[in-house]
């Protein structure tokens, strides 16, 4: 006779075979649908309030809650971690170990905090290690709002193919990718990842139906690339004043086609000073608001990347199939560059601007 296969549940399962129990299944019915022993069922009815309460902790996605040998201590170190990200304050493992051992002596506890208990301490309260991503949370909305109500008054003159945003990016060009699908049971080695890195700066209309030329920002004057080569698949410059470079020859080419337009800029250093343009009306977003009010922010820039790392993947593949190294210089992350930036389509750009007038209304 086979063994029967053990089933661990994680408190949310139980919670929802609770819930059906509650709502009049039978127990035969619930063991059969959830494939759980009449022992183990009795036992999670028997703690019905024991999982819900581990629930609404925040601890559904566990199978087993360990109990902790100084639960006093754990009980108020996950306090005061709800407490500090709450504020958005980033916390360390070593920022973990050094407030336990600060509450085990309030607490008059013996605790080593080592790196064991760090971790069971994290599996205990469904705690995960996470990137930081964004800057919504220091954004002041009332500030966005009053931005918003204004926008009418600004944009008066002007019709949404007028409307223009520009924004920098840093792009990291030889963008491989840091983590790989391996056999199990295989070592798992990779190369020095690059940490090379480029500006890029893309600028479109509210209306999606224009994008201006990118312009990528390196380190090198003339890249050894280069040579050769008589036209580049974008613009390209190495110094601080790229932006207003970039910037005069938008002016003079809407000059030539006797057009005026209005472009949306945040209000970085590098956009400070700018010289008299005739047919370009800079309007400065407030400080600490771009997370929200720029339009290039809200998934313009991203779908941008997405579409780059598409066109190195496609390289590396077809390296691979030549037998090739897949090196990527500053002339091929312009073309691919450029491509991506082609393939953002009108949708992706006006709902990108939809999107920053939506987030403060």
């Amino acid at each position: 006779m086979s063994k029967r296969k053990h089933n661990t549940s994680t408190v949310s399962e139980k919670l929802k075979l609770l819930s059906d129990y509650d709502c009049g299944k039978s127990r035969d019915k619930l063991c059969a649908e959830y494939n759980v022993p009449k022992s183990t069922l009795c036992r999670i009815i028997k703690n019905n309030e024991n999982i819900r309460s581990q629930y609404i902790d925040g601890k559904g996605k566990l199978k087993r809650i360990r109990s902790a040998e100084h639960s006093e201590l754990e009980k108020c170190l996950s306090t005061w971690m709800k407490q500090v990200r709450n504020n958005n304050i980033p916390i360390s493992g070593p920022m973990i170990k050094e407030k336990a051992q600060e509450f085990a002596s309030k607490l008059h506890i013996n605790f080593s905090g080592s790196n064991g208990w760090l971790e069971g301490f994290k599996k205990r309260n469904d705690i995960a290690f996470k990137n930081i991503c964004g800057e919504s949370n220091s954004v002041d909305n009332n500030e966005c709002s009053e931005w918003i109500k204004n926008l009418p008054v600004l944009l008066h003159d002007y019709t949404p193919d007028d409307v223009f945003n520009a924004d920098e990016a840093g792009l990291f060009y030889k963008c491989l990718p840091d983590k790989t699908f391996t056999f199990k049971g295989q070592p798992c080695h990779g190369g020095k990842l690059s940490k090379d890195r480029v500006t890029v700066l893309v600028c479109a209309n509210m209306s999606g139906n224009e994008k201006l030329p990118l312009l990528l920002i390196g380190k090198s004057k003339s890249p050894r690339c280069f040579k050769g080569i008589k036209t580049l698949p974008v613009n390209y410059q190495n110094n601080k004043k790229a932006w207003m470079t970039w910037l005069k020859k938008v002016n003079a080419d809407m000059r030539a086609r006797k057009r005026k337009i209005v472009m949306f800029v945040d209000n970085c250093t590098a956009h400070n000073n700018m010289p008299k343009l005739e047919y370009v009306k800079l309007l400065y977003l407030p400080a600490n608001t771009t997370s929200k009010l720029q339009p290039m922010d809200q998934g313009i820039i991203n779908n941008f990347k997405v579409y780059y790392r598409k066109e190195v993947v496609q390289y590396v593949l077809k390296s691979i199939k030549d037998d090739k190294s897949p090196e990527i210089n500053i002339l091929q992350a312009m073309s691919f560059a450029r491509k991506a930036w082609f393939s953002v389509s009108k949708t992706t750009i006006s709902n990108g601007y939809k999107k920053a007038v939506s987030e403060c209304i």
